[in-house]
């Protein structure tokens, strides 16, 4: 029973993943969108669980892939997808959405032909799911108008999307957020610190601010 621990985790993550996008299909982005950020918790823990419990296995990275391509390739793109179609009525645009899955599906590929690393190439797929959710959650919560209309601009969405795909695939060496690997890195830790501060000042409109710093902090470490 104790090595299946972290495989329930990753299944129940990818339920989540599914759940999502049924909620998406339904024009419930709001719960669509949460689903995908509770996915994202379960999987930065599974790792941590499994490798806590020594039942790390390649059973399990694939796995862990195969969720991750549902939760946050698939689920956020058919997300973002309904949302320009249904909030934006711009189903031109939602068509750009294929690169999500299909550059995560590349990026996630090369993760599994990889060994084991302190670090990851390309921008990881929870990183990226986490800046797509950012837009219908921004719609649904951000009161300041001005504000609105900057990340409600569709030029802006798709440079957005095309950023973030090309980035998944690039060569940038990114840095993991693994519960048992934060205690001594002063990096992540800054990280962490930071994300909650600029959390707790702009609440889900902060979301892409998180992002563009865990990118300038993988391109230099500015704390070492």
């Amino acid at each position: 029973m104790k090595k299946n621990i972290a495989h329930i985790i990753t299944l129940t993550s990818l339920c989540l993943g599914v759940l999502s996008i049924i909620q998406s299909c339904y024009f419930n982005f709001k719960i669509s969108a949460y689903l995908i950020l509770i996915s994202l918790i379960l999987d930065g823990i599974d790792g941590s669980i499994a490798r806590y419990l020594n039942t790390s296995s390649n059973f399990g990275k694939q796995l862990d892939s195969l969720s991750d391509m549902i939760a946050f390739g698939l689920a956020p793109a058919i997300l973002l997808y309904n949302f320009l179609g249904h909030e934006l009525n711009n189903y031109t645009l939602s068509y750009l959405t294929l690169l999500i899955p299909i550059c995560s599906a590349l990026r996630l590929a090369n993760y599994n032909n990889d060994s084991v690393s302190e670090n990851f190439y390309g921008l990881t797929t929870p990183a990226s799911a986490l800046m797509f959710i950012s837009i219908p959650l921004i719609h649904e919560y951000e009161n300041n108008t001005y504000v609105l209309n900057i990340f409600m601009n569709e030029s802006l969405i798709a440079g957005l999307i095309i950023v973030i795909s090309v980035l998944l695939i690039s060569p940038l060496k990114t840095f993991n957020l693994r519960i048992d690997s934060l205690k001594h890195d002063k990096r992540k830790l800054f990280f962490i610190f930071i994300s909650i501060c600029v959390l707790y000042l702009f609440n889900f409109t902060g979301l892409p601010l998180i992002i563009l710093i865990y990118i300038l902090l993988s391109v230099k470490k500015l704390i070492k």
